[in-house]
């Protein structure tokens, strides 16, 4: 059932529409709030919820994920509510109805003492999914922050925001990062900080990457660019591309979207007429010129990037969560 309400609700089809979006088009008789009411059901926020208390036929509770409050109805009546008493919990999914919520497919409910299980599934929702987070303006808001005096650590333990090492030195360089911000949060010396057991995984194409750019940017956070040695050396020498390994790597960080738009504005920043030379030649467009066709360029290559709002990289969580976090 959760398949099915997740399928009508939220998966798009080969048109790039939801089922419920197509029922919307093929109904121009419902009314503007009809229209408004069932295109919000495309936002669907999921749970788990700690149950506040009763008010006659609504639910209140509030999602452990972005602690927000929601009063919760459901369209087989009240009754359903008898086996959710105060401070249960409940997995659920909702979407809007005016002001108000209803619950959306199946249910489950958690006893009072099965907390550690409702806060374990909000936790790892937290960190999987920060966009559930930020539901939340205020989480948002604490997640820049957070974000931004993480970037402030990592500029002052690497002495740059841009780091380029071999990628077998990934983990380890990360690892002692982590140390470096633990001691400085904990207010302790980062040789008396016990660096947790659990190793940092890197894809398979990081780790046996001769080179690994550890680029941290205000905005798009902290990401990992296998073979950016090659790809930089390029940038500095065109002539370069005539070798095949180098202008597969630098076609395939124009061509791979999951490579930031920032990574290419940094190679090009300081010779912006040699990385013109270096699309010219990658593209074969004699005319390209990176500070009028640059922009241009990477709306085309790289749409998704465009199409999503800034968000940032870090997952705040509740007091509640990381109590339960450290106690784990």
């Amino acid at each position: 059932m959760i398949l099915w309400d997740y399928f009508v609700l939220e998966h798009r089809l080969r048109d790039g529409r939801t089922v419920v979006e197509q029922f919307v088009a093929a109904h121009p008789e419902l009314s503007e709030p009809e229209h408004r009411m069932l295109l919000g059901w495309r936002d669907v926020v999921q749970g788990p919820f700690e149950v506040q208390k009763r008010d006659g036929a609504t639910l209140v509770v509030v999602n452990l994920v972005d602690d927000l409050t929601y009063r919760v109805r459901s369209n087989m009546g009240p009754s359903v509510f008898r086996r959710t008493p105060r401070r249960s919990f409940l997995l659920a999914r909702l979407v809007a109805v005016g002001e108000e919520w209803m619950i959306s497919g199946p249910m489950s409910v958690w006893r009072a003492q099965e907390r550690g299980v409702a806060y374990q599934m909000a936790l790892e929702v937290s960190l999987r999914a920060p966009e559930a987070v930020y539901r939340n303006p205020e989480k948002l808001a604490q997640a820049w922050e957070l974000q931004h005096q993480d970037r402030d650590r990592f500029v002052r333990f690497f002495g740059s925001d841009l780091v380029v090492v071999a990628g077998d030195q990934v983990a380890d360089r990360m690892t002692d990062f982590y140390a470096f911000c633990r001691a400085e949060v904990s207010g302790t010396s980062s040789s008396t900080v016990a660096v947790d057991e659990t190793v940092f995984e890197l894809p398979p194409d990081v780790v046996d990457a001769e080179t690994v750019a550890m680029l941290y940017d205000e905005v798009d956070g902290l990401g990992f660019y296998a073979e950016f040695g090659l790809v930089e050396a390029v940038f500095a020498d065109p002539d370069l591309l005539r070798r095949r390994r180098y202008r597969e790597h630098t076609l395939a960080y124009l061509q791979d979207d999951s490579v930031d738009p920032l990574v290419l504005r940094r190679l090009a920043a300081p010779d912006p007429e040699r990385a013109s030379v270096v699309l010219r030649r990658l593209l074969r467009k004699p005319r390209f010129d990176w500070t009028r066709d640059g922009e241009e360029l990477l709306r085309a290559y790289k749409p998704e990037h465009f199409r999503r709002a800034p968000r940032p990289r870090v997952s705040p969580v509740s007091e509640r969560l990381a109590a339960h976090a450290r106690r784990r």
